[in-house]
């Protein structure tokens, strides 16, 4: 079969041939791969970068991905054997049916988006109907699905906040109610989120940045009259550190919290990928849930592995 084939860690997947995966137990079951994302993660992880690891080499790469079963059941799984290939495994029973309606381009690509979004919303975040949240790197890919199911989970109020202008004023028709640039000063954005917070007082950070963008929001949540506010943390796009004073915490009812593999349980994550995912994937397949992505060829894996996406999209394998 063709597949998108590493053969040392550090270097780039090259579209090879490699000998198709074999069942080792009834547990495993063959798909035919249609599509399949490229994600941070699976660079992190050809590159060394991550603290997950390969089995072995040469391997496909890929974790994810939909396609079709023997029996033709079309599916999303995660692959027990790399996914940007013309077959991999899968788990029996471990996957999501998709409806009939979806695309595989779009099923490929939402779940990751999800799980970084909506199952943190939902898991770490604990969001309920009528609460503000704030999106502090909206403008990813994401982030935009964030500000979408926060809204769909009943958030009376969703503020977005990024540096890509043109996509702020696009998060606008798809829920947002107010953006926050982020190149503006330190000073300019204190005071635009003082002003928000006195009528709607943050309940949820979902944060995909870090660093000095997440400081400033707690520096302006500081400023303001005591309410609980949950930071939840997916990312560290502008930085692995922050500076918080011990103090903050002290002074303030601010609760901070991960999400990512390992802080949210197996069986929270089995139930996410058999009950709430196939309810996205069919607002997606109605329109009322949008993901931007664009469609590359398998045969070109090496020339667009370490090429940056269009803001805000994200690239999908079609094989």
């Amino acid at each position: 079969m063709k597949a998108a084939v590493l053969y040392e860690l550090g270097t780039l997947p090259k579209y090879d041939n490699l000998e198709i995966p074999t069942p080792q137990n009834d547990n495993e079951i063959l798909m035919t791969v249609k599509a399949a994302s490229i994600k941070q993660l699976d660079r992190m992880k050809a590159a060394g970068k991550h603290y997950t690891s390969y089995p072995s080499l040469p391997t496909a790469v890929g974790i994810d991905g939909a396609g079709i079963l023997e029996n033709g059941t079309r599916i999303y799984a995660w692959g027990k054997t790399g996914m940007i290939a013309e077959k991999a495994l899968v788990t029996k029973n471990q996957w999501t049916v998709l409806p009939d309606n979806i695309d595989y381009e779009t099923a490929a690509v939402l779940p990751n988006a999800l799980l970084g979004s909506d199952a943190a919303l939902l898991y770490r975040g604990n969001i309920q109907p009528g609460q503000t949240v704030l999106i502090n790197g909206a403008t990813g890919v994401t982030g935009k699905i964030a500000v979408q199911m926060a809204k769909h989970r009943g958030a009376a109020k969703v503020i977005a906040a990024g540096r890509n202008e043109q996509i702020l004023e696009q998060l606008k028709s798809i829920g947002a109610d107010e953006v926050i640039n982020l190149n503006n000063s330190e000073n300019g954005i204190i005071s635009q989120l003082e002003q928000i917070c006195k009528s709607t007082p943050i309940d949820i950070v979902l944060d995909y940045l870090w660093g000095s963008p997440l400081e400033t929001i707690i520096k302006a949540i500081g400023k303001i009259p005591p309410h609980k506010t949950k930071i939840v943390t997916v990312g560290q796009m502008a930085g692995a550190n922050i500076n918080l004073p011990s103090s903050v915490l002290r002074s303030t009812q601010i609760e901070i919290a991960g999400s990512g593999i390992g802080s949210i349980s197996q069986k929270e994550l089995n139930n996410y990928m058999q009950k709430v995912v196939p309810e996205a994937f069919q607002l997606a397949a109605e329109g009322k849930l949008t993901i931007d992505f664009e469609t590359v060829e398998l045969k070109d894996i090496e020339k667009i592995w370490n090429e940056k996406e269009p803001p805000g999209s994200r690239f999908v394998v079609k094989i």
